[in-house]
C-alpha cells in the first residue's frame, strides 16, 4: 500500500518537474539580454517624435494596407490603472482613439473616441482596422478594459470626414480580460485575454505568471448577422489556444497563419487551414523571443516584428512615473531558421544583439530598432509599415508617434572560403 502511494507521489512529482523543465527551457532569457546602446545618429537624424502633447501613452497602432493612416490607441491615465489587478483610481480620463495620415505629419490627428455612447469608462489597448465591403468606411475593432466590464467596441470610421460612429460594445465570458486584437474581416476577429486570473485574483495571476502557466486564452469572436441575434450584441466565441500571458496578435491573410505574442516565452504561430472558419486554427511553430513580448506588428511583405520589454525594472519604474529617460526599446524582426550549411547568414546572426542570450538554433531574430532609451523609449508595437521601409513605433509609457525614414543596419560578417573572417556592414 505504501509503495503503491510513493509511486503515485513519484509520478506526480516528475510530471511537475518535466512541466516546470519544458516551461523554463521556453521563457523568455530577457535577464541575459545586455541593453541596448544608443540610437545610432545615422538613424535618429531620420526620426521624428510627432504630438507628443496630444498622442500620449499609446500602446498600439493599427496601419491601413496600402495607405499611410495610422489608427492609434492612447490612454494619458495609463500610468494610474492596472487592469489584470482591477486597480482602476475613480477619476481617471478616459483613452482616446486618434487617426493620423504620417504622410501629412503637420496635419493635426483626428479624435474618433468622442462619442458619447463610450462614455466615460474606456481604456483602450489593441485596436484593428478592418476595411469595409459596402462603402468608404473602416470598422475598428477595440479592446476596452472598462472598470466596470472589459468588452470590444466596434466603431465605423468615414476616412473622408475623419470622424466615427459608435456602433456596439461586445461582452462574452469569453471576453475577460481582453488585450491584444487583430480583424479577420468586418464581422469578425481574434482577441487574447492575456491572463486566466486577470481582473479575478491578483495573487493567483503572480504565481500563474512566474510559473509561466498557460492561462492566457486565445478566442475567435463572430458578430452574427442581426436576424440571427438574440440581441445586438450578442456574439458566437471559442477558445483557439491557452498560451502564457497571451498579448499582441497579427494576421497574415495570405499565408492563412496567426501570430501569437506570449510575453512570457515568444511568439507563436498557428495556421489556419480554412479561413472560411478561422477558429479552426492549428499550432505550427514557437520562437522563443529574447526579450518580453508586447506586440506584434505584420509589415506590408508579411514581415513579421516584434516589440517588447528588455528590462522588466526600467519598465515598471517608467510605468509609476514619467521620468526623462524611457525604459530601453527593442523591435525585432523575425527571420527564417537558417541553414546550417550557410555560414555567413550564420555569423551574422550571430552578431545581433538579439540573438546573444539564446541558442543557436534559435537565432531568428533581426534588430530593426535599438534605444537604451534616451531617444524614444519603450516602443510596445513597432515595425516597418511600408515599402519605403518607414519605420514607425509608439509607447504606452511615453508620449508621441515615432516616425524613422529606415531602420538600422546590419552589423556582420563575411565568411570566406577558408573560413576568414572579416567585418562589414550591410544594409537589409
Amino acid at each position: 500500500m505504501a509503495s503503491s502511494y510513493k509511486l503515485k507521489l513519484a509520478i506526480v512529482l516528475l510530471t511537475a518537474l518535466a512541466y516546470l523543465y519544458k516551461s523554463v527551457t521556453k521563457r523568455s532569457p530577457l535577464y541575459l539580454l545586455a541593453r541596448p546602446p544608443p540610437l545610432h545618429p545615422s538613424i535618429s537624424d531620420g526620426c521624428s517624435k510627432n504630438f507628443p502633447e496630444l498622442l500620449q501613452n499609446c500602446e498600439d497602432f493599427s496601419v491601413l494596407p496600402n495607405t499611410t493612416l495610422l489608427f492609434l490607441s492612447c490612454d494619458r491615465s495609463r500610468r494610474e490603472w492596472y487592469h489584470v489587478f482591477r486597480a482602476f483610481p475613480p477619476d481617471a480620463p478616459k483613452g482616446e482613439i486618434f487617426l493620423w495620415d504620417y504622410g501629412k505629419p503637420e496635419v493635426k490627428p483626428a479624435l474618433l473616441s468622442g462619442a458619447e455612447s463610450l462614455g466615460v469608462d474606456f481604456h483602450p489597448l489593441g485596436l484593428s482596422a478592418v476595411m469595409r465591403e459596402e462603402g468608404d468606411e473602416v470598422r475598428l475593432f477595440v479592446t476596452n478594459q472598462a472598470k466596470e466590464k472589459a468588452r470590444i467596441e466596434v466603431l465605423d470610421v468615414n476616412l473622408e470626414t475623419k470622424t466615427a460612429r459608435h456602433k456596439r460594445s461586445l461582452t462574452d465570458v469569453k471576453i475577460f480580460s481582453p488585450n491584444g486584437i487583430v480583424g479577420v474581416d468586418e464581422s469578425s476577429f481574434f482577441i487574447t485575454n492575456d491572463g486566466f486570473f486577470s481582473r479575478r485574483w491578483s495573487t493567483a495571476l503572480l504565481f500563474e505568471v512566474i510559473l509561466g502557466a498557460p492561462g492566457g486564452q486565445v478566442v475567435h469572436v463572430s458578430i452574427p448577422p442581426p436576424a440571427s441575434a438574440v440581441d445586438e450584441d450578442s456574439v458566437n466565441a471559442y477558445s483557439v489556444a491557452w498560451i502564457s500571458l497571451a498579448n499582441g496578435l497579427a494576421l497574415d491573410h495570405a499565408k492563412q497563419k496567426l501570430h501569437i505574442a506570449s510575453s512570457t516565452h515568444g511568439v507563436y504561430t498557428y495556421s489556419i487551414p480554412d479561413m472560411a472558419h478561422p477558429y479552426l486554427a492549428v499550432p505550427e511553430s514557437f520562437r522563443r523571443t529574447p526579450f518580453a513580448a508586447d506586440n506584434l506588428h505584420l509589415g506590408p511583405t508579411g514581415r513579421l516584428f516584434v516589440s517588447g520589454i528588455s528590462s522588466l525594472g526600467d519598465f515598471a519604474t517608467s510605468m509609476l512615473s514619467e521620468g526623462k529617460v524611457g525604459p530601453p526599446a527593442w523591435t525585432a524582426e523575425l527571420l527564417s531558421e537558417v541553414d546550417p550549411s550557410d555560414k555567413r547568414e550564420a555569423a551574422l546572426r550571430g552578431l545581433d544583439p538579439a540573438n546573444s542570450p539564446l541558442r543557436k538554433e534559435e537565432w531568428v531574430w533581426r534588430s530593426v530598432y535599438l534605444d537604451d532609451g534616451k531617444f524614444f523609449g519603450g516602443i510596445s508595437t513597432g515595425g516597418v509599415v511600408d515599402m519605403k521601409g518607414t519605420f514607425v513605433g509608439v509607447s504606452v509609457v511615453g508620449r508621441g508617434v515615432l516616425v524613422c525614414e529606415k531602420v538600422i543596419e546590419r552589423p556582420g560578417v563575411l565568411v570566406g572560403k577558408e573560413g576568414e573572417e572579416r567585418k562589414t556592414r550591410e544594409e537589409l
